[in-house]
């Protein structure tokens, strides 16, 4: 999901690779310490959920490829990495590489000892691949795909939007009306990603006062950082603060957008570099905490087993999503771009109505 080079807002780039690092660290420090550290990982991907409405309303307004030609592009932009790392998943399985059943009971971690506790199938990872994640939110062979159904559902709820809505007024209308019928649903956040795209001049002229933006921001943190117990006392409960965390998600995304200096911050090239691997980070790190993290924890002396065992983690989930960008995320972008030309070239060839276009 990208824009013109030349167009690009990199610090929308560095939000998203933060926001791919909360994640990651607050699952090896779950899975090592059983508590996650600085944010929770909820509201780093409300503020996924949040970007990717603001980015694929400018993407869609600024593309010519028709809806069947958008859709069929971002259901391949997410299959193609998320079957590579299911597979390696599946292979993981396969050759019984994951201990972490084992070090959960070392130490008494419940988050470590949920996964990989069934018998490998490849049929049953093909189908959760290609079906059960996006229809069920199914996702037995990497548990950070669950959120692969609200970011497709979101997806085409901004396409066929755009579609339907040629003005902001209608668009507006179609935005709300889609996060009330999804209101307990992380979905609705790409309505509210799309609205900050498309009333982003109204919202700038509200948002001069340094003050102003600096208290929303610091709102958005304490939100993102809050344990779900401080939020017991507010009327608007959820089990994982999951309408707490969309707050928090929406005033920083807001406060990004409107703060020189916090895109000055996240658009350099340390931000550039975490938003350029942050998918590969949040769809391999999973599997190799399962497996090399948990190893080392057995066989490393107890004294050092947990700070060694996190070090070699972080030094091989960075280095791999490096190397492996090129193959899981920037190739398959590139396939995923011709195929919705190819869609659109196939459908020129019979006549549709003007609005489908």
């Amino acid at each position: 999901m990208g824009t013109d080079e030349a167009d690009r807002k990199y610090y929308l780039d560095g939000v998203r690779g933060v926001a791919a690092c909360v994640v990651f660290f607050g699952h090896l420090s779950g899975a090592l310490m059983n508590r996650s550290w600085i944010f929770n990982g909820n509201s780093a991907v409300c503020i996924f959920f949040v970007l990717s409405g603001y980015v694929l309303s400018e993407l869609v307004q600024r593309s010519s490829l028709s809806f069947p030609a958008q859709a069929v592009r971002r259901y391949l932009r997410l299959i193609v990495p998320i079957l590579i790392t299911s597979t390696f998943a599946w292979a993981l399985l396969v050759l019984g590489a994951y201990r972490n059943q084992q070090a959960a009971a070392l130490l008494s971690t419940t988050w470590l000892g949920l996964w990989y506790n069934f018998e490998p199938s490849f049929g049953r990872m093909l189908l959760e691949t290609f079906y059960g994640i996006f229809a069920a939110g199914r996702s037995d062979y990497n548990c950070n795909l669950w959120t692969m159904r609200p970011e497709l559902i979101g997806s085409l709820c901004v396409f066929l939007t755009n579609v339907v809505a040629s003005s902001r007024p209608m668009r507006a209308f179609c935005y709300v009306a889609i996060a009330l019928f999804y209101s307990d649903d992380y979905v609705l956040l790409f309505s509210v990603g799309a609205l900050l795209h498309d009333f982003q001049a109204d919202l700038a002229a509200v948002a001069r006062s340094i003050h102003l933006k600096a208290v929303l921001f610091g709102t958005s943190l304490v939100l993102c950082a809050a344990p779900i117990k401080w939020f017991n006392f507010f009327p608007i409960r959820t089990a994982d603060g999951m309408y707490w965390h969309m707050i928090a998600a929406t005033l920083l995304v807001w406060s990004v957008l409107h703060w020189r200096l916090l895109q000055s911050l996240l658009g350099n090239a340390l931000g550039r570099l975490l938003g350029r691997i942050s998918f590969v980070l949040y769809l391999i790190h999973v599997p190799i905490i399962c497996s090399l993290t948990s190893w080392l924890v057995l066989q490393l002396p107890d004294d050092v087993a947990v700070p060694v065992a996190a070090a070699s983690t972080i030094i091989v989930v960075f280095a791999a999503s490096i190397a492996l960008h090129r193959w899981i995320d920037e190739i398959p972008t590139r396939w995923s771009r011709s195929a919705g030309h190819a869609i659109d070239a196939l459908l020129s060839h019979y006549p549709m109505p003007e609005s489908a276009k």
